[in-house]
Parts: structure tokens; C-alpha cells; sequence
């Protein structure tokens, strides 16, 4: 529910965020036309051209050209949400089996982890060394980016990463995401639904980028070095979506700290009374948003007279 939530936003956004879906395609068909002409010589491509000598001929020429740059942009940005869950390791099939493999493996490393932070966390800050330290601020950043519950993991970085913002909310305040986000977004400020926008679609162009990055090696048929370009393309474009997934996952979580309570106010929900009553009063909304049930006995608040 949360992916069509985000590819109806997108299609919305689709027309503000031209330049940088076009510009990838340029480069992919640059770079085709420039491994056709190492294999066979620009002066072929002059003499092709040379022999048009029709201005129509030039014109349709360039038409083409766009049409074909548009065509291909559009193609990428209605497979960019098939291509960002294949590397978040949402794999169909035969490798449904591959994804959980890999996924119990990460679990084993990660219990490893978390035991070595136990240790260091039972330690007293003024007493550990500087290594010490270091080692458990990095623990301590690099387990947040990973799903609290084992059962969601996933095989990649990229998927750990969103999966455990999806379950934040879950987590800490007992709202599922799929259910209450949509309804949050709809009461925050036009600011913060911008800023969290920005934030999808820099993801949302990594992905494309290395969609095409992916797709560069095609143009080995004709030079040898597009399949180096193409790995570092997928390479550069693959670190720019952690970059961005992590500045995205942040903002989710903002989000939801800042204005749940917006949610409980806008549906005359009782507020929670306090932290340890607050993941029964989410979960008894979220199943209430969903099923219609899990609200017996409450009573709606009445909002103050203005």
C-alpha cells in the first residue's frame, strides 16, 4: 500500500522532475551514438548525414530524436518503482528462496553485532577507550539501519534501510505504516510534504540512473569499454540510493515523531495518556483504520469549543 501510495505522488511530481529524467536517457543515447562511431568511424556518420542534404530530412532527423529521448524517459520512469524493489531484494520466483537465504545469513551477522554493542553499551561511557567508542557509535548508526523484527529483513542495504523506516512507527508507537501514513501525509504542512517529496525523488532518480547504467552495457556490441562504464555507473548510482534512502528514511521518521498526534486529534482518536500506553492506543487506531474493529469501549474526544 505504501508503493502505490508513493508511485500516485510521483505520477503528481512527474512533470516537475523533467530534467532529471531526460538526462540520463541523453547520456545512454550519447553513449550509444559515441560506441557507434568507435567502431565505425565518425567520418561514416558525417557521410550519412552529409548525404540527407534536405532540411526536412534534418528536421524530422531531430524530431525523432526527441521523440525517442521522451519515449525511453517515460519507459524508465514507469519501470523506476519495479527496478527500486528489485534492489531493495523484493525478488520474484526461483529467487524468492534466495532473498530469505540471504536474509537469515545477514540475521546471524547482525546478532553478532548486536551482541558486540550489548557489551560495549553495559560498559560506562568515561570508561571505554576511544576505540571503544568509535566502535560503538558506528554499532549504534549501523543497526538503526536495519528492521528491529528479523522476520523483515532484507537481502539488501537498500531494502534494510526503508524496511526499517516502514517499521518505525510500528515500533514506537504501535501505527502501521501502510494504514496511518497516507492519512498523515494528508495533515502535514505543504513544507514538510515538499521536503519529504524532494527526498523520494532523489531516490527515485538514483534508481533510474542506474536503470540506465545497467543498461549502458548493451553497447558493447560496438566498444568495449561500455561494460567499465556501466559498472561504475550501477556502482555510483546504487551508493547515491543508500544516500538518498537515508536522508528519506530520516524524514519519515521526523514525520511521524513530530505529528502523530495530529492523526489521533484529526479523528477524534483518544490521545495516548502516556509512553507506555501509546503502542496499545496506535495499534488499537491502525486496526481500527483498517478493519473497523479494535475501537470497542473508546470514545471519541470532543474537540474545544474556539
Amino acid at each position: 500500500m505504501v508503493y502505490k501510495f508513493w508511485d500516485k505522488l510521483a505520477e503528481g511530481l512527474a512533470g516537475q522532475w523533467t530534467a532529471q529524467a531526460l538526462g540520463p536517457a541523453l547520456a545512454f543515447w550519447g553513449g550509444g551514438l559515441l560506441a557507434w562511431a568507435w567502431r565505425y568511424g565518425w567520418q561514416a556518420l558525417i557521410d550519412w548525414l552529409g548525404a540527407l542534404n534536405n532540411t526536412a530530412a534534418y528536421m524530422a532527423l531531430a524530431v525523432g530524436g526527441l521523440v525517442l529521448l521522451a519515449a525511453s524517459s517515460a519507459a524508465a520512469t514507469w519501470l523506476q518503482p519495479t527496478v527500486l524493489r528489485l534492489a531493495e531484494g523484493y525478488w520474484p520466483g526461483p529467487c524468492r528462496r534466495l532473498r530469505f537465504a540471504l536474509a537469515r545469513q545477514l540475521e546471524k551477522r547482525l546478532l553478532a553485532k548486536e551482541e558486540r554493542w550489548q557489551q560495549l553499551a553495559d560498559v560506562e561511557p568515561e570508561q571505554r577507550t576511544a576505540e571503544e567508542q568509535a566502535e560503538y557509535a558506528q554499532l549504534d548508526a549501523e543497526l538503526a539501519g536495519y528492521p528491529v523484527d528479523p522476520r523483515h529483513l532484507m537481502p539488501t542495504r537498500l531494502g534494510n534501510l526503508l524496511r526499517a523506516a516502514e517499521e518505525y512507527p510500528q515500533v514506537r508507537y504501535g501505527l502501521t505504516t501502510s494504514v496511518c501514513w497516507p492519512r498523515l501525509w494528508l495533515l502535514l504542512s505543504k513544507e514538510t510534504q515538499e521536503t519529504i517529496a524532494d527526498a523520494r525523488e532523489r531516490l527515485n532518480s538514483a534508481t533510474r540512473f542506474l536503470m540506465w547504467g545497467v543498461l549502458f552495457a548493451v553497447w558493447t556490441i560496438w566498444a568495449w569499454w561500455a561494460v567499465p562504464v556501466a559498472v561504475v555507473a550501477a556502482v555510483a548510482a546504487y551508493w547515491g540510493m543508500l544516500s538518498a534512502a537515508g536522508v528519506y528514511s530520516e524524514l519519515l521518521r521526523a514525520a511521524v515523531d513530530l505529528h502523530r498526534f495530529a492523526l489521533y486529534e484529526e479523528l477524534r482518536w483518544p490521545l495516548p495518556s502516556g509512553l507506555a500506553d501509546e503502542p496499545v492506543k496506535g495499534r488499537q487506531l491502525s486496526e481500527y483504520l483498517f478493519r473497523g474493529t479494535g475501537g470497542e469501549g473508546l470514545q471519541f474526544t470532543v474537540p474545544p469549543k474556539k
